[in-house]
């Protein structure tokens, strides 16, 4: 049913990521699906000659080595370079599953708080606005 799934993640955060990681890998498994890890890192200039865009890339190498090793999944990573930084990350996850030719966003959300009901999730703005299938792990 699916074949490629986007796995957003937040490196700094991946102990609050292990029900959705969980959820990834298994639906990998059952539909033989290759999950494409992907981290949304600002697109600024930094003062070393090495941007975020290439740390983040390093680190989301290793990752999705790592869980391809662990979970026994086919797995890729991603980078997606926020360009507006006025702009919800929500956006930047949808425009990685479109080029990537996701059909299925598995990504991890926290019990929402008032700030949640006055800006939207990124969990909640990728459900409402994502042309293809979300799943959202609480």
């Amino acid at each position: 049913m699916y074949s490629r799934i986007l796995a957003p993640v937040d490196l700094e955060m991946v102990d609050q990521l292990e029900k959705a990681l969980d959820v990834v890998a298994s639906t990998a498994k059952r539909n033989n699906a290759t999950v494409i890890y992907t981290g949304v890192v600002d697109a600024v200039p930094t003062p070393s000659a090495r941007t975020e865009g290439e740390r983040m890339a390093e680190r989301l190498k290793d990752f999705s080595a790592d869980q391809a090793e662990t979970r026994g999944i086919a797995a890729s990573y991603h980078v997606e370079l926020r360009g507006d930084l006025h702009l919800t990350v929500g956006s930047d996850i949808i425009k990685a599953a479109k080029d990537n030719k996701c059909d299925l966003i598995v990504m991890a959300s926290h019990v929402p708080g008032v700030k949640d009901h006055i800006l939207s999730s990124n969990a909640g703005y990728v459900a409402s606005h994502a042309p293809m299938s979300v799943y959202v792990v609480r």
